[in-house]
């Protein structure tokens, strides 16, 4: 049994951890007419209530979901509610897809997307390797960002290329490593030059893409790779079926 209470199904012993970052800044609270911090919502509940039924996922995959804004926050399934990093430990923080009942996210504040993928690292790493300490079978973890924004300081300021460096040269490092897959979605328009900075194999852009339809993607990436698949190929696969699906979203919208 997971820490929650929650436990795997039989039929896969291999345990898949996934980080999803979720960028929660003032920008998501955009339009005021239609929310973009609405969709996601809407998206992530009708998304994991659709992966609760598929029987191969249930089984092995477990989430951790962060949000970042002037803050960065994880989902704890204690209390089922975001609270601040370090209230609670890594196993308890990663719940069985099975599990997960996504809160209500609110749009507010900056964009600290460096100290986001940072903390995400940390849990990503000190997950595998209880897994790994355990003896349960477990493949390196997924790692996804979605953020419209551009990456700020404690005060606002857009980070440059130099600030970034050391986040994208770890992210770098564990993926050379094979301690992890790190890749970025920037939606409704994301600062994609620093975004590339930070993942320059690993950046999509689906501005005009349906939040569901771009979990559907990132899952897909994660379910059809194999454990020793290079990360480089994974992210090639990625965007290239993110072409495919905004140039599938282009269609949609022109023939309407």
């Amino acid at each position: 049994m997971s820490e929650t209470g929650i436990g795997f199904g039989t039929g896969f012993e291999e345990r898949q951890p996934v980080v999803l970052l979720l960028d929660t800044s003032a920008s998501m609270g955009r339009p005021a007419e239609h929310p973009r911090i609405d969709e996601l919502n809407d998206a992530l509940a009708r998304w994991f209530g659709e992966v609760r039924t598929q029987e191969r996922l249930r089984t092995r995959v477990e989430v951790c979901l962060l949000t970042f804004d002037s803050a960065v926050r994880v989902y704890d399934p204690g209390p089922g509610r975001l609270v601040p990093v370090g209230e609670a430990g890594a196993d308890r923080l990663f719940v069985p897809v099975d599990g997960m009942h996504p809160p209500t996210l609110r749009a507010e504040g900056l964009t600290r997307l460096t100290d986001a993928v940072e903390t995400a690292l940390d849990l990503a790493r000190s997950r595998y390797r209880s897994l790994q300490r355990q003896r349960v079978p477990v493949r390196r973890p997924f790692l996804w960002v979605l953020t419209d924004g551009a990456p700020s300081d404690a005060r606002g300021r857009p980070l440059d290329a130099a600030a970034l460096a050391p986040t994208a040269g770890r992210v770098r490092e564990g993926e050379e490593k094979g301690e992890w897959v790190f890749q970025v979605i920037g939606v409704h328009g994301a600062d994609l030059p620093m975004l590339r900075v930070l993942a320059p194999k690993a950046t999509s852009p689906l501005a005009n893409l349906e939040f569901g339809r771009i979990l559907d993607l990132l899952f897909q990436s994660t379910d059809d790779s194999s454990p020793d698949q290079d990360a480089d190929l994974i992210h090639q696969q990625v965007e290239d079926r993110a072409a495919r699906l905004a140039r599938m979203d282009r269609l949609e919208r022109g023939l309407r």
